[in-house]
């Protein structure tokens, strides 16, 4: 049976509310108990049992519960959540015992079993340079026998990706597809969630600024966007200091918690034939979560070589250095980029006329692919996605991308990573 779940905000608002202690204990021993059941590595479960106990775990427990129903022995396909990366979290160890499950998984099809034990050496390579901040690799050591790896099983996900462009798979059109309730976004949420950010950053002294569909909103509707699900905000990258918001946040009595910090770990061959992995000082985005379980991204944004960008692991976006103007989101003063016309052009084009079906992965015309190896593996479960839906057109138009951004090379047999050993 095939299952396909849209995003929905209610739930998404559910999942990100701050819970008690004991509320998380009972989460993590009902996760425990269902990744046993699904048939899940125990030192998996363990570790799902650890991450589920922590603030900000529980979200990424349910998606590993999601994909073992899709990956594991019940005689169900759920596809909406391929782009999870299952390392996310994950310790060295559990991802390991992980690798040889998925090895031995006879359900699943070629490029998910490449991708995801990509995704899986991967993260063991990215969870020691998170401790140490960057890595040098040489032939011979552990970590570099965990990079080869990595850098093989994607790409043979990059191959198996070209062989399903000239043989697709038979079309499977999911025989159960729950669509989201009209649970649109909640405004009164939102206007509580910029206020309780206005007093957290003036505690801070950082300027601060809404930015993409924020900012779209405030300048085009001089409110939210309807069909939002989130926040968007800015802070400069010399401004931002993650241990005084982190004091800051615990001492919001519940307003305010971190989700996620994700980091920039950027992985260049040298032409020693070493690999350098390396992070960013400072995280590239933050993920505060308010109260009402409304999730507002802070981008921190780097100014280099002209441009300011911000983004994640996986996207940047460009832009052209920008002060500040006043707008307003309804009834909350906000500021954004004085110039709005210029930037929202940059980042949508027409951005006058209203598209809710906006693929930000693709569209921006100032998208482009943060150079790390996590945005590779991400993308190519995009297209493999497109290419579930028989949409060969939309798959292609993202192999192009990526090629032409420089992230993977074209050739007779397909598309190989450009980041492998020996590539040019």
């Amino acid at each position: 049976m095939n299952v396909e779940v849209e995003k929905s905000y209610g739930l998404l608002r559910f999942i990100n509310k701050p819970r008690s202690r004991p509320v998380r204990l009972l989460y993590a021993v009902l996760g425990w108990c269902t990744l046993m059941i699904l048939g899940a590595p125990m030192t998996v479960a363990a570790d799902s049992f650890r991450l589920a106990k922590e603030p900000n775990g529980i979200k990424i427990v349910l998606r590993r519960i999601i994909w073992f129903v899709h990956t594991g022995w019940l005689p169900i396909s759920i596809r909406s959540d391929f782009f999870f990366d299952i390392s996310e979290k994950m310790s060295p160890t559990a991802c390991k015992a992980l690798i040889n499950w998925v090895d031995n998984n006879q359900r699943i099809d070629e490029f998910e079993r490449l991708i995801w034990q990509a995704d899986l050496h991967g993260g063991i390579v990215e969870r020691h340079c998170d401790q140490a901040g960057e890595l040098w690799l040489k032939p011979g050591d552990p970590l570099y026998e965990e990079d080869v790896h990595f850098c093989s099983c994607l790409d043979g996900a990059l191959k198996r990706l070209g062989v399903l462009i000239e043989r697709p798979l038979p079309t499977a059109k999911p025989s159960r597809k729950f669509k989201k309730s009209d649970d649109s976004f909640d405004k009164a949420d939102a206007y509580a969630t910029i206020a309780d950010l206005r007093s957290l950053m003036s505690q801070l002294e950082w300027p601060w600024y809404v930015v993409s569909g924020t900012l779209l909103g405030a300048v085009r509707e001089q409110d939210f966007l309807g069909h939002d699900y989130d926040i968007d905000v800015g802070v400069d990258y010399s401004d931002f200091d993650l241990s005084q918001l982190q004091e800051l946040v615990d001492k919001s009595d519940g307003t305010w918690f971190i989700k996620a910090s994700s980091y920039c770990v950027f992985r260049e061959p040298t032409s020693q034939g070493a690999i350098h992995y390396h992070r960013m000082k400072k995280p590239i985005l933050v993920k505060l979560v308010h109260r009402t379980g409304l999730v507002a991204d802070l981008f921190v944004h780097v100014e280099e070589e002209g441009v300011v960008w911000h983004g994640s692991a996986i996207h940047r976006w460009d832009n052209s250095p920008f002060k500040l103007a006043e707008y307003h989101l309804g009834r909350e003063p906000v500021m954004g980029a004085a110039d709005a016309d210029r930037y929202l052009t940059e980042n949508y084009g027409d951005w006058r006329t209203p598209v809710l079906n906006f693929d930000c992965s693709i569209d921006p015309p100032n998208i482009r692919y943060s150079k790390t190896a996590r945005a590779v593996t991400y993308l190519s479960k995009v297209v493999y996605r497109f290419l579930l839906d028989q949409d060969i057109e939309r798959a292609k138009r993202y192999l192009d991308s990526m090629t032409s951004s420089g992230v993977i090379i074209h050739e007779d047999s397909g598309w190989r990573y450009n980041g492998s050993q020996g590539s040019d």
